[in-house]
């Protein structure tokens, strides 16, 4: 049998006080709890196995309350479980939430189970449901909403009540992974029928009548270090397959044993959240904080040229806002591990990070160039005040020496 698993994410930038309040002030109201028991050990296993951090993110997940979770997706009776998870990364100051949810097999078929993951990716666009009954909601406490994205933009709220932010949920991807455990090369899969898989990297409920080929250029090449597992990008995240069997599990435990007395706990992951197996999850995050980021710089830019045009900001601060967008691009230096990177340079192209950055290039020669010119305005403004004042005071010095002139007589 095969799961749906599907994890939908969004990136915000936050200062280290607006974070302070958000998870402090969210445990507080009893809304945030520390991310623990399986979930904790799981993400916690493929962050050691897989990351470096200079500061480890501060994860905290939304807290369950009797009966289900604050946040629930609903499809007429039918609820899907689900997580929210929510996390400071204090090395990038953004913030990040992660939704993950599970579509099982029903005797609908798998094709059944595709649709229902394109309308919940849809859903988490914004895409609201006009059926009230049996319609498509996300719920938060006791409120029903016509979309996830209001829950979910609702919670997000929540927590940021009172933290002045004026950022929104406005940078989001998501990846989809399909999990078997059969041990087959899933490439196989995609090769017979790319379109469902295209449908799920697209969110497109139309994929049954995308041609086949058209569906396979869109999806490219595979991305995968094991023969079990097959990756791939596109604009809007990643979509893997994952048929990681037991056979692969015992041998890594006894190869690991050898050298270092123990088996690894990353090897064993088969967790509910997709794309933590493989860490394509913590590559979407770092790439979606980067184009938070990259959009927060942009806008702050476009202010500081607008101020510097109307002569309210000094040429000073627009070089400080040029020089900080130094620290935006060292984020394209990874920390992950080489195979894993070179996922993450391939989501980087598939996402257009790459336009933006060129975009931030061009802003900041044209706030190089316009600071350029306000600096020779203000020189030239001076060394024209100094020269009127030169010649002001030469003309009192002559008037005053022909007075002394006139007064010895």
């Amino acid at each position: 049998m095969t799961a749906v698993l599907l994890t939908f994410a969004w990136a915000v930038p936050l200062s280290e006080r607006e974070a302070e309040k958000v998870l402090d002030g969210g445990r507080d109201r009893g809304r945030l709890v520390h991310l623990d028991g399986k979930l904790g050990e799981e993400w916690t296993a493929a962050e050691n196995f897989l990351a470096s951090y200079s500061e480890p993110p501060r994860r905290r997940v939304l807290r369950k309350r009797t009966g289900g979770s604050r946040l629930s997706i609903r499809i007429g009776a039918v609820s899907l479980p689900c997580e929210l998870v929510v996390t400071w990364h204090p090395a990038y100051h953004a913030m990040t939430l992660i939704l993950a949810t599970t579509i099982t097999g029903g005797a609908a078929g798998p094709a059944a189970e595709f649709d229902l993951a394109i309308a919940v990716l849809q859903s988490l666009q914004g895409r609201e449901t006009a059926n009230e009954e049996n319609g498509l909601h996300g719920g938060y406490g006791e409120k029903s909403f016509p979309s996830l994205l209001k829950a979910v933009t609702h919670i997000f709220e929540d927590l940021t009540k009172g933290c002045g932010l004026t950022e929104g949920l406005s940078r989001k991807g998501w990846c989809v992974e399909l999990r078997s455990h059969d041990g087959h090369p899933p490439a196989q899969r995609v090769a017979a029928d790319p379109r469902p898989f295209y449908g799920l990297a697209t969110s497109d409920e139309g994929w049954r009548f995308v041609p086949r080929e058209v569906a396979r250029d869109a999806l490219g090449p595979s991305w995968g270090t094991r023969s079990f597992v097959s990756a791939y990008t596109m604009a809007g995240g990643i979509v893997c397959l994952n048929s990681k069997d037991s056979d692969y599990v015992e041998h890594q435990d006894e190869l690991m044993r050898g050298p270092f007395g123990a088996a690894e706990p990353y090897f064993g992951i088969d967790s509910d959240v997709g794309g933590l197996d493989h860490g394509m999850l913590f590559i979407l995050e770092r790439v979606l904080i980067r184009m938070a980021l990259a959009d927060q710089w942009l806008r702050t830019a476009q202010r500081e040229m607008r101020a510097l045009t109307e002569e309210k900001k000094s040429p000073n601060r627009t070089r400080l806002l040029r020089g900080s967008l130094d620290d935006i691009l060292e984020m394209l230096h990874s920390v992950l591990p080489p195979e894993i990177d070179s996922l993450e340079r391939r989501l980087v192209t598939s996402m257009g990070v790459e336009r933006i950055i060129a975009q931030l290039d061009r802003q900041a020669e044209a706030m190089d160039e316009e600071t350029r010119y306000a600096y020779e305005s203000t020189v030239s403004a001076r060394v024209t005040r100094l020269t009127v004042v030169t010649v002001v005071l030469t003309v009192v010095t002559i008037v005053l020496g022909v007075l002394q002139v006139l007064v010895s007589l």
